[in-house]
């Protein structure tokens, strides 16, 4: 073994603040065991002898040691009474109490419609096919605590810690320095749910207390059991001290009869030893020794899995399943035993679970600090644990009722981390551990005390999230149903998974969320009306017959990559689900798949509606065929026809918009066109453009615009003149709606003189001229907007 560095949360000073003595003796694991007189003394006033002084815990409170916040108890929360029951986006379904022989409810397992819970008595069988109505379908007696269990193929595997004088199921208990004394984990084949078959077993020295299922990488058909178990005696004849192991066991899901122990594994060696009496801290808590692992959470997709071992937290690399190697060890001077934990589905968070009291104490009290008996929720950073705060449910409860945090798991939704956990009387907690400085409890279900007058053992063992619903082995009360509240977890309710033992994680995934994948020519569902009209908001039911799908199943209607319609299919796999179809929707064939949970993309079904649209035509008509220049201008006016058509009209000269959005009225849009269109001729097009999907667009055909110059008005002014001196004449040019440009020539007796106009006018200086009347033609050459025009004058010259 590799010498691991150990990552202590202990202070470098004896922290006193507790008034919590050392203890020779480890806090127990069960709740069926009665804590010592010390314990009691200790753990606060469920003894009714509390001498633990409550501390300040107001918000941003750091524990003493580790130096990390915890949340502290709620001031305002009242205690409930024998009878009451309080929920907070947990609602209560169903409760199915205690069946026949069984005793101490414990934990649970589930596959396909069932669910399987432990007991110190056997296990009971529930079909949950229907959750709301669930139903005992098998009850079986087979004693021997505490009843953990896992499932593999058509095999239910169960711990027993309690020695009996054989393996079979009637066996009678006998002591443990008994060389009779047998315990380990039996084997029951449950391919027919209703009627467990006990298959085969294993003897384990010292038991088994848990035990965690971990898939052969090499070989489908078997798989290895990581077994726990740290009961060790003196007296006892198999499991004796030190334990401080593990056994690896193989089955072949074939032959169960020879599954056996392959491999016996020491987590702790000299280099790296295990905790121990002298390891505690002065003023810290009573820390049990460890003499082997209470239980271990398996992660086998990310190689990782955590012990929580009694006085010690460990990380193993399990890559290589039959040959763990140990990573990281943690301990914490506020923690009692190292209980259970959980890690988040990234795997980048890790949360311990402090079983303070064995769980059968009151530690949801002022006396007990919530950092003591709390979640640790660490942060993973390669292969080091990283603390990060400490989370314990912060509704007080009574001195009547057992509570500490225990089993729970990842409730199955996207966007946050968020453990659902037992806390035996204190009720199931809905804990969000994304930021894992600061846990929040944001929901719950708890019942008051099972009796008003005394501490009676009792409580949630176990809670999970699985398959839509969460499911609860009350100690004392049976077995529950609950649902949760909201929204938010909408993907938990609808995540399904066939087979689920809560101490092997898989990577939880959403597959529905991801847009289907169709190839080929799909089967064809049915819809109803199968053509609207574009334009116009309106529903179309898609439907699929009787055993399409299973009863219950999540059924989508996908448009590309969009969810349009959900439902679930009735109990014959009928489903009927209403897409609706926008007002801004496209006229054209909108194309769709359907998709069930359970099949995905291997069962896929098309369907099609069409959105049908009003055609329209589209003419234009001019007012006059063509226009001059700055004078007044022609009017177009398009009519658009086809019922119902709003929308406007974009008139176009060629690819030039002349204007757009003109509104259409009465069926037609007119523009007057403005005078200042260039001299041309230009091809008028009208484009009707809908308002709405409920009609098409539609162009006309062009029509011919003819815009001509302007006409020139020319006006000379010349004065007379003496012979001795250079004639002038004033030229104006005008044209309606513009000022003329250009050039003009001035001709008198064969000599040109030219100017240019400025704001329509110029005047020109002529050769000195000998005296008599003399002819003056003017010509204006035009511009772009103005025809030329000529005129002529006469001059009087005198001597």
């Amino acid at each position: 073994m590799k010498t691991v560095a150990l990552r202590r949360t202990l202070s470098a000073a004896a922290l006193v603040a507790l008034g919590v003595g050392l203890l020779a003796v480890p806090a127990n694991a069960d709740p069926n065991i009665p804590e010592t007189p010390e314990q009691s003394r200790i753990l606060g006033d469920a003894s009714r002898t509390a001498d633990v002084t409550a501390e300040d815990e107001s918000v941003g409170n750091l524990a003493p040691g580790t130096g990390v916040p915890y949340l502290g108890m709620d001031p305002k929360a009242k205690m409930l009474a024998a009878g009451e029951q309080e929920s907070v986006k947990i609602d209560l379904v169903k409760n199915i109490g205690l069946q026949p022989g069984q005793t101490t409810m414990s934990n649970m397992a589930f596959k396909g419609d069932y669910a399987f819970q432990g007991s110190y008595g056997g296990f009971v069988v529930y079909d949950i096919s229907n959750p709301e109505d669930a139903t005992v379908a098998a009850n079986v007696n087979c004693a021997g605590g505490q009843g953990d269990m896992s499932i593999a193929g058509d095999l239910l595997f169960f711990s027993v810690d309690q020695p009996r004088n054989g393996s079979a199921c009637d066996a009678g208990s006998v002591a443990s320095s008994s060389a009779d004394a047998w315990e380990g984990i039996r084997i029951f084949d449950i391919s027919e749910p209703t009627a467990p078959q006990y298959v085969g077993n294993v003897k384990a020295r010292c038991g088994s207390h848990t035990h965690t299922l971990v898939p052969n990488p090499e070989d489908e058909g078997s798989v290895y059991l990581y077994n726990a178990a740290y009961d060790v005696s003196d007296s006892a004849f198999y499991c004796k001290r030190p334990h401080q192991q593990l056994e690896i066991i193989k089955v072949d899901l074939d032959n169960p009869a020879g599954a056996a122990i392959v491999k016996e594994y020491k987590p702790w060696d000299e280099a790296n030893p295990a905790f121990t009496a002298d390891d505690r801290p002065n003023g810290g808590a009573t820390t049990s020794a460890t003499n082997g692992c209470h239980d271990l959470t398996a992660y086998p997709e990310k190689g990782i899995m955590a012990g929580a071992c009694m006085g010690d937290g460990v990380m193993f690399d399990i890559s290589d399943p039959l040959n763990p190697v140990v990573t990281e060890r943690v301990r914490d001077e506020n923690y009692a035993f190292w209980h259970t934990a959980q890690f988040s589905d990234d795997a980048s968070k890790v949360i311990f679970q402090d079983e303070l009291g064995g769980g059968s104490s009151a530690t949801c009290i002022p006396n007990t600090p919530q950092y003591r008996g709390a979640n640790a929720i660490y942060a993973i950073k390669g292969q080091e644990l990283e603390l990060k705060s400490y989370y314990k449910i912060p509704r007080r409860q009574s001195t009547f009722e057992n509570c500490v945090g225990h089993e729970g798991n990842i409730v199955q939704v996207a966007d946050r981390d968020v453990l659902v956990q037992a806390w035996y009387q204190g009720g199931a907690s809905l804990i969000d551990f994304t930021n894992p400085s600061k846990a929040k409890e944001i929901g719950y279900f708890d019942r008051g005390p099972i009796d008003a007058t005394r501490l009676v053992t009792g409580g949630y063992w176990a809670v999970y999230s699985h398959n839509g619903y969460l499911y609860g082995s009350e100690i004392a009360r049976g077995f529950d149903v609950m649902k949760l509240q909201g929204d938010e977890f909408a993907d938990a309710v609808r995540h399904r998974q066939d087979v689920r033992n809560p101490a092997t994680q898989q990577t939880i995934s959403w597959p529905w969320k991801k847009a289907p994948k169709a190839s080929g020519t799909l089967p064809a569902a049915s819809v109803s009306p199968a053509s609207v009209p574009a334009g116009v908001a309106t529903d179309v039911t898609v439907s699929l017959p009787a055993d399409t799908f299973t009863s219950g199943e999540y059924v989508d209607v996908w448009s590309g990559s969009k969810v349009v319609a959900s439902g679930q299919a009735a109990a014959n796999g009928s489903v009927e689900l209403t897409v609706p179809v926008a007002a801004t929707e496209k006229a054209g064939t909108k194309s769709l798949v359907v998709r069930g949970d359970s099949k995905l993309d291997d069962a896929l079904y098309s369907a099609s509606v069409e959105l049908t649209a009003v055609s329209t035509t589209t003419s234009v008509k001019l007012s006059r065929t063509s226009q001059v220049f700055g004078s007044t201008p022609a009017t177009v006016t398009a009519t658009v026809s086809g019922a119902g058509a709003q929308g406007t009209v974009t008139f176009r000269a060629g690819s030039t918009v002349l204007k757009a959005g003109v509104p259409v009225k009465g069926g037609k849009a007119t523009l007057t066109l403005p005078k200042t269109l260039a001299v041309k001729t230009y091809a008028i097009r009208a484009e009707f453009v809908p308002s709405s999907t409920a009609t098409t667009g539609s162009t006309s055909s062009a029509v011919t615009l003819k815009v001509v110059k302007a006409t020139a008005k020319v006006k000379v002014s010349a004065k007379k003149v003496k012979a001795s001196a250079r004639a002038k004449v004033t030229v104006t040019v005008s044209a309606k709606g513009t000022t003329p440009t250009g050039k003009v020539t001035v001709k008198v007796n064969g000599t040109s003189v030219k100017g240019a106009l400025k704001k329509g006018k110029v005047t020109v200086t002529l050769p000195k001229l000998k005296a008599g009347k003399h002819t003056v033609k003017v010509t204006y050459a035009g511009s772009a907007k103005v025809a030329g025009k000529s005129t002529k004058t006469t001059i009087r010259v005198t001597k």
